[in-house]
């Protein structure tokens, strides 16, 4: 999968998890966070900031973070390359 975040144009690329590892990587102060923990954190800013509801789903890594990049989508928070 290939995406493009819209607020700041960066093209990331792998599965689900792998893109929401590299989003964590650079979001700042946030690489102690578990990625579920990031996961919500970024849900909640998210939703805090653009005024969106991303719903999170799912019990593993793997779910959540296929959960967090579809709810991006469907919001227009990001695209799909």
């Amino acid at each position: 999968m290939r995406i493009k975040i819209t607020s700041d144009g960066r093209v990331l690329q792998g599965t689900a998890k792998q893109i929401v590892e590299a989003m964590q990587y650079v979001a700042f102060g946030q690489q102690d966070r578990t990625l579920t923990e990031y996961i919500d954190w970024a849900a909640e800013q998210a939703s805090r900031m653009n005024e969106v509801d991303l719903r999170i789903t799912g019990n593993s890594d793997e779910e959540r973070a296929e959960s967090l990049v579809r709810a991006m989508l469907e919001a227009g928070l990001a695209e799909r390359l």
